[in-house]
């Protein structure tokens, strides 16, 4: 292969990274466990401004189900509170403090929603279509540049080959790579599931939170 045949492969795999990472953000904004990443959209207006929530807070992990949002500055603690409900309204938020004798202290205690029955199947149904979604991007980017590259190869097909496998290896290897996230998130759906059940025995597979927008933030950075 040539040298411009060999730099188009490698901006292919970047793209096919790209999507890897935007699935990967929305997974995490399926909020399921703690991440922190989860935060990335929220915006806090602070008089006419707007601030990412890094610009005002430090977010920390506080357990599997918690994030701790640190304020730079107490008085923003409220503009913080509205900002993460905005984008996430299915965060439960308590005011904590570190030093119950210091008001200087006090954080943003984010619990992830319980998973019930039906939080449970949305969670899940949406997992595999955003699945699915990445996986149709990168098979339409596989044949748009397997058909460019058999245009400018008409007259090579050796070389043609070996593009074409060169894709199809980078194409494969992608799969692999978001079927994996795919499945660590629908793990980590039935473990809280579970979770809800062992603390709910009572309520078996109803529906406490059923009126929550499980699916409020997937369409962020589409």
């Amino acid at each position: 292969m040539n040298n411009f045949t060999i730099s188009e492969i490698k901006e292919i795999e970047k793209k096919f990274g790209g999507y890897q990472y935007l699935l990967t953000f929305r997974y995490a904004n399926l909020c399921v466990k703690a991440d922190p990443m989860a935060l990335l959209p929220v915006t806090v207006t602070i008089g006419s401004s707007k601030l990412n929530i890094e610009d005002v807070a430090e977010v920390v992990e506080m357990g599997e189900y918690h994030l701790g949002i640190m304020p730079k500055n107490q008085d923003m603690l409220h503009d913080i509170e509205r900002g993460i409900l905005t984008s996430h309204p299915e965060f439960k938020l308590s005011q904590e403090t570190t030093d119950e004798d210091d008001p200087n202290s006090a954080f943003l205690l984010c619990e992830m929603p319980d998973v019930d029955k039906e939080r449970h199947d949305l969670l899940v149904e949406a997992t595999k279509n955003l699945h699915d979604e990445c996986k149709a991007r990168m098979d339409a980017v596989l044949l748009e540049e397997k058909n460019g590259f058999a245009e400018l190869m008409a007259d090579d097909p050796e070389s043609l080959k070996e593009a074409a496998d060169q894709l199809n290896e980078k194409h494969s290897e992608a799969l692999d790579n978001i079927m994996e996230l795919r499945d660590n998130k629908l793990e980590e759906i039935e473990d809280a599931y579970e979770k809800y059940l062992s603390e709910h025995p009572e309520t078996g597979d109803s529906s406490a939170d059923s009126d929550i927008d499980v699916t409020h933030s997937i369409n962020i950075w589409q």
